[in-house]
């Protein structure tokens, strides 16, 4: 009897199990039934894995959506926070110039820029003289022009590829900009940040004035030390003279941090020397960038690059020929289209004529006499 107990006792869970197995396989027939499916178990399982319609199923897929749901709340919060503790992307200031300095740079990540606006995109003899100067068309290559308004850049594209849209908030620069107005020393200030641009994005450059004419490759003037070589008004005979006055018309930097900061410092010292263009105050801080910040600055003989303010004779030593020292569009351009007719004169003559050195400038002429 106690036998008969004690199996009943341990038979009775593995009833219970089978009864229970019974009820759902009874429960899951008469579902299929009721459907009006007549199919296998498993095929109904297959079914109602993608259906709501059965109630323990149902359950089951609530569960699971539920775990779903968190693994997307949580990569959410993720991505929320993630975005939340990123960091800002700046926007770049001037876009598209660094494509632009990619395909233009020389070897050495060089590039020759100048900046014009519709007064003297028009007149186009800035390019003329890489044109007739001897052996420095290929340069055309490696220049940048920076053109200052929507009619300038239409100019600009139809006679040069490589140009670059360069705009200030509220200012239009189409028309000439006299000496010191307003807007010209807008003008001068903007140009200065772009060149401080182009050298944290790791490029160096030279920049030149459009009513610069080039005969010849002042590069080979521009020395490896130099941080800095500018042009000069005065040239007091020695290049590394910091008492030299320069011309920022034509100006060579290399990219380097010391000279990112002192770009930085050229253009907060405006706001200490109001209002003045930044050649001015360039040289009212040239003995500090080269004090304080250890910028070593040099300056061209104006026997080779030259100006209306001071300039060589010698046409077998000029590379380049400003005309500064002169005050307005159509003065400048008068003298420049002199500049052209005696270069092309001097080119025109047998070598042992060029020799004597005998030709030289009609410069200033008649519209620029100061």
């Amino acid at each position: 009897m106690g036998k008969s107990v004690d199996m009943l006792r341990h038979a009775t869970p593995f009833l219970l199990g089978v009864a229970a197995t019974l009820v759902c396989l009874t429960f899951y027939r008469s579902k299929i039934i009721i459907g009006g499916h007549e199919r296998s178990l498993e095929a109904f399982a297959l079914i109602n894995a993608t259906q709501v319609n059965s109630t323990n199923i149902a359950c089951e897929k609530k569960e699971v959506a539920s775990f779903d749901d968190r693994l997307i709340s949580r990569k959410e919060v993720v991505n929320q926070t993630t975005v939340q503790n990123a960091t800002p992307v700046e926007e770049e200031p001037f876009p598209g110039l660094l494509p632009l300095l990619k395909r233009v740079a020389t070897n050495d990540k060089t590039v020759i820029m100048t900046s014009v606006n519709e007064a003297w995109a028009t007149p186009n003899i800035f390019l003329e003289g890489f044109r007739i100067g001897e052996g420095i068309q290929h340069l055309l290559d490696h220049l940048i022009v920076v053109t200052l308004d929507p009619n300038a850049w239409n100019l600009c594209t139809a006679v040069h590829p490589h140009c670059y849209p360069l705009t200030v908030d509220g200012k239009n620069f189409t028309s000439e900009k006299v000496f010191m107005s307003g807007d010209y020393i807008d003008l001068v200030w903007s140009k200065v940040k772009l060149q401080r641009r182009i050298l944290e994005l790791g490029y160096n450059f030279l920049f030149t004035d459009v009513d610069i004419l080039w005969m010849r490759k002042p590069l080979k003037h521009i020395t490896v030390y130099a941080d800095l070589t500018a042009s000069s008004d005065e040239f007091l005979g020695d290049p590394d003279d910091i008492n030299n006055y320069p011309n920022t018309g034509l100006i060579y930097v290399k990219s380097t941090q010391k000279t990112i900061e002192m770009m930085n410092y050229w253009i907060d010292a405006r706001n200490r020397y109001p209002p003045n263009h930044e050649q001015t105050i360039f040289n009212l801080i040239k003995a500090d960038l080269a004090g304080n910040l250890t910028v070593k600055i040099q300056y061209v003989d104006t026997s080779y690059c030259g100006g209306f303010c001071n300039h060589g004779n010698d046409l077998n030593k000029i590379f380049t020929m400003h005309a500064n020292c002169c005050v307005g569009l159509q003065a400048k351009l008068h003298d420049l289209k002199q500049i052209i007719e005696d270069w092309k004169f001097y080119t025109a003559l047998p070598i042992e004529e060029k020799r004597k050195g005998l030709f030289t400038w009609r410069v200033p002429g008649l519209y620029c006499m100061h």
